[in-house]
């Protein structure tokens, strides 16, 4: 069983065989097992548990060792990743105690016993019940400009320069590249990379091969676009999409 489910900008993976090299990217990431232990080592260190989220930067290695497994990949930007960034509180991992994880764990269990869409869609909304909203406190509205352009783009290269953002703020590039890695956490040359990854997933999602999503997404090559995809999961883009169902939820 192998679910790639698309969480607006955010993606959430339920497979046996997820297993990552020894990574790390400008994305939040949290594992969850069904029942057993999770396999994880967070910067060199191994963390038996059985849900964790992983902030941005950190190193960090997972094996589903053939037991399936969730994960959830989010984008600090959105509404989940801000909400996931006041959980850790600036600690590199958050380990989530039993009694908090409980019904996660039970909606997992009943999509594993299903197999069915309802089931995966009541999983994704627990999860995202897991992260409260606190009191997360607006972006810049430089930041939001570049936000905005970046999802109103057609994927142009122009689009996807600092200068051409930097004009479109008013903001020299030094000062835009520092006020939205402040105000973020991620770098915006590394936020544009990502934002080109979920173009390019958005366009699997719609039935596109590999080689069409790569290109219309704006990387140079397939091969770009692998090189990327592994750097920011650890995993190479074909096994990910290997046999896979995909889903949209919200």
């Amino acid at each position: 069983m192998n679910y790639i489910v698309k969480l607006g900008k955010n993606f959430m993976a339920i497979s046996d065989r997820l297993e990552a090299d020894c990574h790390q990217h400008w994305v939040l990431q949290m594992f969850l097992s069904g029942q057993k232990i999770l396999n994880i080592e967070v910067d060199d260190q191994p963390l038996p548990c059985n849900a964790i989220l992983v902030n941005m930067n950190i190193p960090h290695k997972f094996n589903a060792e053939g037991e399936p497994h969730l994960t959830l990949v989010a984008d600090p930007t959105t509404e989940l990743g801000r909400r996931m960034r006041n959980l850790l509180m600036d600690k590199p991992f958050y380990i989530f105690p039993h009694e908090k994880i409980t019904g996660v764990q039970e909606a997992f269990r009943n999509v594993l016993e299903k197999r069915s869409h309802d089931a995966v869609r009541e999983l994704a909304e627990c999860v995202n019940l897991q992260f409260s909203s606190g009191n997360m406190k607006d972006f810049d509205d430089r930041v939001v400009k570049v936000l905005n352009c970046l999802d109103e783009c057609l994927h142009e290269d122009e689009s996807h320069q600092i200068k051409y953002l930097s004009q479109k703020t008013g903001l020299s590039e030094s000062r835009l590249a520092h006020l939205f890695k402040e105000e973020t956490g991620i770098p915006l040359k590394s936020y544009i990379v990502l934002h080109k990854l979920q173009g390019a997933y958005e366009l699997i999602f719609n039935g596109e091969n590999i080689t069409t999503a790569a290109l219309n997404a704006g990387f140079d090559s397939p091969s770009h676009l692998a090189y990327n995809n592994k750097m920011l999961t650890g995993m190479s883009a074909s096994n990910i999409l290997k046999d896979s169902e995909f889903l949209k939820v919200f």
